[in-house]
C-alpha cells in the first residue's frame, strides 16, 4: 500500500517545490541556492557571492566537488568570507588546473588567519606541477606566518634558479626562513645577495633582512664571501661577469655593516687594500668599463661604512690614505672622508687637517667640493676636549670662508662681459633679420645665433660659479656654528639631546654625530631615542647609526612605535617606505643584543 502511494507523494512534493521556486524571491539567497543545480549555475554562484550569503557556504562547498565552475565558487566563497569554507580553499590549493583560484584561495586563507595548515602547504609547494600563482600565494602565507614543518621545501625554493622560477618566490622563502631564524638558510641567503633574474630584478632586501633575523652566526659565511672564498658566489660571478671590480666585496661588506663584527676588521682592511686592473675586454666597451669603475667605488663606500660601523681605529690610516690619494677617483676619496667622520676616532684629525690645508684652485669646483667634505669631517670629529684644537680649526674655516666672497667678486667682470656680448649680438641679429633674401645673410644670422648661445652658456656658468661660492660660504658658516655648539656642550649628552631639537639643522646634525660617537651609551641612547621619531630622514640616519653602535634590545619597544608611525606616514609619503625597511633591519639586529 505504502509503496503504491510513493510515486504520488513524490510527484506532489516535486510540484510543491516547483511551485515554491516560482514564488521564491529572486533577491533571496534561497532562490539562488536552488539554482546551483540548474543551467543558471554560473549566475547563481556569482549572485550568492555578491550577496555574501552565509547560508550558501555549504551548498557551494558541495558544488565544488562536482568539478564545474570551480573558479567562480572560490571567488564566491572568498566574497562571503566564512571560515567554514576553509577545507574547500585548501582543496583549491591542490588543484593544478586553476592557478588564479589557487592564488585567491591562498590570499583568502591568509586574510582569515587560517595559516596552520602545513600538512597541505608543504605538499603543494613540493609538487612540481603546482602553478606559480599558487606557489606565490602559499609562500605569502608562510612568509607572514612561517611553519618549521616547511623548512626543507623553503630551503629548496630559496636556492631555486631565477631563470626557472619567479625570483619573488626566492624572496618569500627568504622572508619565511629569516623569521624562523633557520641557520641552514645562511648559505642560500648569502648566495641570494648576488642573485637576479634576466630583467635585473633581485630579492636582496628580503635576503639581507633574513640574515639579520638569523643573527651573528651568519658572520663567518659573510666574511668568507668577502674574502672571495664562497665557491657558489664565485661560480655565478664568473658566469655572469661580475667577478671583477669589487661588487662581491661591496655586497658582503654592506651586510656586515648590520652586524658590525670586530672579527671582520682585518678582512675588511685587506679587501679595501686589494686593487684590480681593468680587464682589456672591459676597456674596449664603455658600459663594461663604467660598471667596473662604479663597482670599485661601491666597494670603497661599503667597506668604509662597515669599518665606521664597527668603530675600530685600525681603519683610520687606510681610510686617510684613500682620502689623500692623488690617483683614486673623487668618489673613493669622498667615501673615505665621510666614513672617517662616522668612525669617530679623533686620531684621524691630524691627517684630515693636513689635507684641508691643500689649497684648491678657485675655479676647480670638484676640489672645492672635496675640501668642504674634509672640513665637515673635521668638524664632526671634534669632541671638545681640546680648546686649542677647536680654535685652530675655527681659524682655518674662517680663513677659507673669507675667500669665497673674493672668488665671487672675481667672477663679476666675466658676467658683465658676457652680458655686454649678448646685447651686442642681439643688435647684430636684429640687423641680420632685416634682409634674409640671400644665403649669405641667412648664414650670418645662424652664426650670430650660435655665438649668442655660447655666450649665454658662459653667462650661466659664471652665475652658477658665483652661486656656488655663496653656497660654500654658507657651508663654512654652518661648520662654525657647530663649533659654537661644541664649546657649549662638549661631552654632555643631555646638552646634545637638547640640541637635537635645535632650530638649526646643522646643530641638530652635530648633536646626532656627538651622541652617536659617545663613550657613554647609558647617557647617549636615551637622548637619541627621544628624537628618533623625527621626519628628517637625514638626521634620523645619523641617529640610527648611533643606536646601531650603542643600543641593545631594550629600545625595541620604542622602535616598534616608530615603525607603526612610519606605516601611517608611508601611506602619504613614499620616502617612508624605505624608512620602514631600515627600522625592520634595526629591530632584527637589536633582537640579538
Amino acid at each position: 500500500m505504502r509503496r503504491s502511494l510513493w510515486p504520488l507523494v513524490s510527484s506532489l512534493a516535486f510540484a510543491l517545490l516547483a511551485n515554491g521556486c516560482e514564488k521564491a524571491d529572486p533577491n533571496s539567497s534561497a532562490y539562488w541556492i536552488q539554482k546551483i543545480g540548474t543551467e543558471d549555475r554560473r549566475q547563481a554562484i556569482q549572485k550568492l557571492g555578491e550577496m555574501k550569503a552565509q547560508d550558501a557556504v555549504q551548498p557551494l562547498m558541495e558544488a565544488y566537488k562536482e568539478n564545474r565552475h570551480r573558479a567562480q565558487i572560490i571567488t564566491a566563497l572568498s566574497q562571503i568570507g566564512d571560515k567554514a569554507a576553509t577545507p574547500t580553499m585548501l582543496e583549491a590549493l591542490k588543484d593544478t588546473t586553476e592557478p588564479k583560484s589557487g592564488q585567491l584561495a591562498a590570499a583568502t586563507l591568509l586574510d582569515w588567519g587560517e595559516v596552520n595548515h602545513a600538512d597541505v602547504f608543504v605538499p603543494v609547494l613540493s609538487n612540481k606541477a603546482t602553478p606559480k600563482e599558487t606557489l606565490y600565494g602559499v609562500l605569502k602565507i608562510l612568509a607572514e606566518s612561517p611553519d618549521p614543518r616547511a623548512t626543507s621545501v623553503l630551503l629548496e625554493i630559496l636556492t631555486g634558479d631565477p631563470d626557472l622560477q619567479p625570483i619573488t618566490l626566492n624572496g618569500l622563502a627568504a622572508e619565511a626562513l629569516g623569521k624562523l631564524k633557520e641557520p641552514k638558510a645562511i648559505d642560500g641567503l648569502i648566495s641570494c645577495l648576488w642573485l637576479d633574474d634576466h630583467l635585473g630584478r633581485n630579492e636582496v632586501p628580503n635576503c639581507r633582512l633574513a640574515l639579520n633575523r638569523i643573527g651573528p652566526q651568519a658572520v663567518p659565511a659573510l666574511i668568507q664571501a668577502l674574502e672571495r672564498k664562497n665557491r657558489g658566489v664565485e661560480k655565478r660571478a664568473h658566469k655572469f661577469k661580475f667577478d671583477k671590480g669589487g661588487l662581491i666585496e661591496a655586497k658582503a661588506a654592506e651586510v656586515l655593516i648590520d652586524f658590525a663584527p670586530a672579527e671582520a676588521v682585518e678582512p675588511l682592511l685587506a679587501a679595501l687594500k686589494r686593487t684590480e686592473t681593468m680587464p682589456v675586454e672591459f676597456q674596449q666597451k664603455p658600459d663594461k668599463a663604467n660598471a667596473f669603475v662604479m663597482s670599485g667605488v661601491q666597494k670603497v663606500i661599503s667597506i668604509s661604512t662597515a669599518l665606521a660601523a664597527i668603530g675600530d681605529e685600525r681603519a683610520v690610516e687606510p681610510l686617510l690614505a684613500i682620502a689623500g690619494s692623488k690617483e683614486l677617483a673623487l668618489e673613493h676619496k669622498m667615501a673615505a672622508t665621510q666614513q672617517l667622520a662616522f668612525l669617530g676616532s679623533t686620531k684621524a684629525l691630524p691627517g684630515l687637517i693636513k689635507l684641508l690645508d691643500d689649497e684648491p684652485h678657485q675655479n676647480d669646483p670638484v676640489s672645492q667640493g672635496f675640501r668642504i667634505q674634509l672640513a665637515l669631517a673635521v668638524t664632526n670629529l671634534l669632541d671638545g676636549s681640546s680648546a686649542d684644537l677647536m680654535k685652530k680649526v675655527e681659524a682655518k674655516l674662517k680663513a677659507i670662508r673669507d675667500k669665497m666672497p673674493k672668488y665671487a667678486a672675481d667672477k663679476k667682470p666675466d658676467v658683465a662681459k658676457a652680458q655686454a656680448k649678448i646685447k651686442e649680438i642681439d643688435d647684430l641679429i636684429a640687423e641680420d633679420e632685416k634682409d634674409l633674401t640671400t644665403e649669405a645673410n641667412r648664414a650670418k644670422l645662424r652664426a650670430h645665433k650660435e655665438e649668442k648661445e655660447q655666450w649665454k652658456n658662459a653667462l650661466n656658468q659664471y652665475n652658477a660659479d658665483i652661486k656656488a661660492y655663496d653656497d660654500w660660504a654658507k657651508e663654512y658658516d654652518n661648520m662654525l656654528t657647530k663649533i659654537e655648539a661644541l664649546r657649549e656642550c662638549t661631552d654632555n649628552a643631555a646638552c646634545w639631546g637638547n640640541k637635537l631639537a635645535d632650530e638649526k639643522s646643522t646643530v641638530r646634525m652635530m648633536a646626532a654625530y656627538r651622541l652617536a660617537q659617545s663613550k657613554d651609551p647609558q647617557a647617549a641612547v636615551p637622548e637619541l631615542i627621544k628624537h628618533v621619531n623625527t621626519e628628517d630622514l637625514t638626521l634620523r640616519n645619523v641617529i640610527f647609526f648611533g643606536l646601531n653602535r650603542l643600543g641593545d634590545h631594550s629600545i625595541i619597544p620604542e622602535l616598534e612605535k616608530l615603525r607603526a608611525a612610519d606605516v601611517e606616514r608611508a601611506a602619504k609619503k613614499k620616502e617612508f617606505q624605505g624608512a620602514i625597511y631600515t627600522i625592520d633591519l634595526m629591530l632584527a639586529k637589536l633582537s640579538h643584543r
